[in-house]
């Protein structure tokens, strides 16, 4: 593999790490507005993270792109989607070797760390989704006597409880 195409790889492995650490800053803003209930900040930081992430896909295309340059060097004319580990085969140096491991191993990282808030922030979410639709449900909660019409003259009349709870000590 040519130097030159060696460092536009890792550098493109790179940037895209850079791009994920940012994602990772905003799924901490996330997390941060859906604890506090903070529904405008959620809505902002869900736009910026899809921003970033259409971002993220172009930069996937360029590293692609870099892939398949490497690959018509080494005489392979296939577009072979090769993962790092794969690519990494057919560089000999062991120094242009290590450097691409590394940055491969640097996006993993990032990216195992994402994956670990992104899942935090969808059970967080889905808690909130539940309490609002409990609350929902407690507030739409009539006892049925409560919805025909009792005359005051009968019985029960002032006895039915107005809530969930008996506050009656």
């Amino acid at each position: 593999m040519s130097s030159e195409t060696l460092q536009k790889l890792v550098a493109k492995l790179d940037q895209m790490n850079d791009c994920h650490i940012q994602m990772i800053e905003l799924g901490e803003r996330k997390k941060q507005a859906v604890i506090k209930n903070e529904i405008s900040s959620l809505i902002a930081v869900m736009n910026k993270e899809s921003k970033l992430a259409k971002h993220i896909e172009s930069e996937e295309q360029m590293r692609e792109e870099i892939v398949h340059a490497f690959l018509l060097e080494r005489g392979i004319k296939s577009k072979l989607r090769l993962n790092v580990i794969e690519l990494a085969r057919l560089v000999f140096d062991p120094e242009e070797k290590q450097e691409l491991l590394e940055a491969r191993s640097r996006l993993a990282a990032t990216l195992e760390k994402l994956q670990k808030l992104n899942d935090l922030n969808k059970q967080l979410i889905q808690q909130a989704m539940d309490y609002v639709e409990f609350s929902l449900e407690m507030l739409t909660l009539v006892p049925e006597q409560d919805l025909t019409y009792q005359h005051p003259a009968d019985k029960a009349y002032g006895m039915t409880r107005s809530g969930l709870f008996d506050t009656r000590g």
